[in-house]
């Protein structure tokens, strides 16, 4: 008898908080919902994270098109309609405010804990070109977007922003705010370009919107985060990798565009000169062994290394390669990507990866002992490793490699080739530096937007290992000894590699003097 005296205090006592509810909702001029029961659809609960749906307690139930159905059991709290404003701006949707009691909101609440999240780096997010798509044919310079960007609406702006991108070839997008403004710079053919300058107001819309698209936290200002989402660019899917770091004035993002559609590049496109392709092809022509490439960050080595594995990527071959973060998708070869917040590092991946059973293995960077030994083992036990290396030449690659404590006797006995690469622009072809269009005098030229550039190429310098070498790798030598050797045993200097590249008219002395060492002694004159 107590028992259902209870039950039937329970029930009273949910009709009035729902009778209360549904007052509070006609008071505000608000609908009202009870979302006990309600078929609460995952989709809709995922607009709004749970962090921020439990902090703003305000939480998506329906979703229909464009429009989303937010509910709350406080709708006098003073942020809650602020937030919505916030959020349809950050995601191009409509937010309906709704009043529900607090039961029905924790009810709705609790249903976070039956959705399976996607993993972030699978995850698939769609951004529709919309009014872009007909546009994108008129961004083919800097001046044509920064106008084209000048007269869209903030919600477009991160789309038209997209597809000037793509169509001049960037490879990075920067946002970087100061303290009235924001500016836009494109990163193409290794140099940033500005492109314009937006509002603090529309910076802060578009940083939300990338935030929500890279599934970041939107309420978290003072710390670096990352994150990815996809882009759909008319037919051409792109892979968006973001990094946000807290600036003076807010946070600082840059968004790499790596094209998902684009085939790998072929090793004859990468610009080696007959030589170099000559010894790389022959060290990947053997069965195991280890081959390295060394260079700065934008330096083109993993692009090397895909082209690599492009040549050698056959039906009756097992290649795996081990990415931070996976790139490009190769058809044909496995491809893992480390997460060393999970403690799944280069060095693990590499030991669950040999009992896979591979013939040739990608090892993304070498950048401690135990991946660097690892590797080196592998090589030793009948595979053929390929791995970067972040150093400023080939004959450092060496003592980079003792200095990690990798044992001498492995690095002499595995190591096939050490080769150093960097990325020059070339000469535009259509101005051929001059700038201006040949039709039109005082034109800036269309196709290098008036760089005098127009794309880039590779140049190298290649190690093999001789037995002096080897000599050196045990005596643990310095680098200016490697440095020595090297050139006795007839490596050509990435400078004079570069220098040959200037008198064939590909690229200029300027350009080669940006990325090498400076060797004010050799000039073109004297090289020729």
């Amino acid at each position: 008898m107590a028992q259902d005296l209870g039950k039937m205090l329970n029930v009273f006592s949910r009709e009035d908080e729902e009778r209360l509810a549904a007052e509070t909702a006609k008071r505000f001029g608000l609908p009202y919902v009870n979302l006990v029961g309600y078929p609460i659809e995952p989709k809709a609960l995922q607009v709004i994270p749970q962090d921020l749906a439990k902090k703003y307690a305000a939480v998506a139930f329906e979703k229909i098109n464009n429009q989303v159905r937010i509910a709350t059991p406080v709708p006098e709290n003073p942020q809650f309609i602020p937030f919505l404003r916030q959020m349809a701006s950050t995601t191009n949707m409509d937010y309906i405010p709704i009043v529900c009691s607090k039961t029905s909101y924790a009810f709705a609440i609790k249903q976070y804990d039956f959705i399976e999240p996607e993993p972030p780096t699978l995850e698939k997010m769609f951004v529709d070109p919309g009014e872009t798509a007909g546009a994108r044919g008129e961004l083919t310079s800097i001046a044509s977007i920064a106008a084209k960007l000048k007269s869209i609406s903030t919600s477009s702006l991160l789309e038209m922003v997209f597809g000037g991108a793509i169509n001049l070839q960037a490879s990075d997008v920067h946002i970087e705010p100061e303290e009235k403004e924001a500016r836009l710079r494109y990163r193409i053919d290794g140099m940033l370009q500005d492109v314009i300058t937006i509002p603090y107001s529309t910076y802060r819309q578009v940083a939300n919107r990338i935030k929500y698209l890279s599934k970041m936290q939107l309420d978290t200002l003072s710390k670096a985060q990352d994150g990815r989402f996809d882009i759909l660019v008319g037919e051409k899917p792109i892979d968006v990798r973001v990094s946000a770091i807290p600036g003076a004035w807010g946070e600082v993002f840059v968004l790499r565009l790596l094209d998902q559609s684009g085939t790998i590049i072929d090793m004859g496109e990468l610009g080696f000169s007959p030589q170099v392709q000559a010894l790389i092809n022959e060290a990947i022509a053997k069965p195991h062994g280890v081959i390295l490439n060394t260079g700065p960050t934008g330096s083109g080595k993993t692009t090397t290394l895909y082209a690599i594995l492009q040549k050698l990527n056959k039906p009756e071959v097992k290649i795996i390669t081990i990415e931070d973060p996976i790139e490009y998708r190769i058809p044909g070869i496995a491809q893992t990507q480390v997460k060393r917040k999970a403690g799944y590092t280069f060095a693990k991946a590499l030991k669950s990866v040999l009992r896979q059973d591979p013939d040739i293995i990608m090892v993304g960077e070498i950048r401690d002992r135990e991946t660097g030994e690892t590797a080196m083992q592998a090589a030793l036990t009948g595979h053929l490793v390929i791995s970067t290396l972040h150093t400023n030449s080939a004959p450092s690659a060496m003592p980079r490699l003792l200095d990690m404590d990798v044992a001498p006797f492995l690095l002499s006995g595995s190591i096939n080739l050490v080769m150093a690469q960097r990325l020059v622009r070339k000469i535009c072809t259509q101005c051929r530096g001059k700038k201006v269009e040949q039709t039109t005098a005082g034109t800036v030229c269309g196709l290098c937007n008036g760089t005098g550039y127009k794309g880039r190429v590779a140049i190298a310098e290649v190690l093999k290992i001789t037995p002096k070498i080897e000599e050196l790798i045990n005596k643990k030598a310095s680098v200016a000894d490697f440095e020595k050797a090297a050139r006795a045993d007839g490596m050509v200097p990435m400078y004079e590699d570069g220098i040959a590249k200037v008198r064939a008219g590909i690229t200029t002395e300027e350009e080669v003097l940006r990325v090498t060492e400076k060797e004010p002694s050799k000039t073109v004159a004297q090289t020729k």
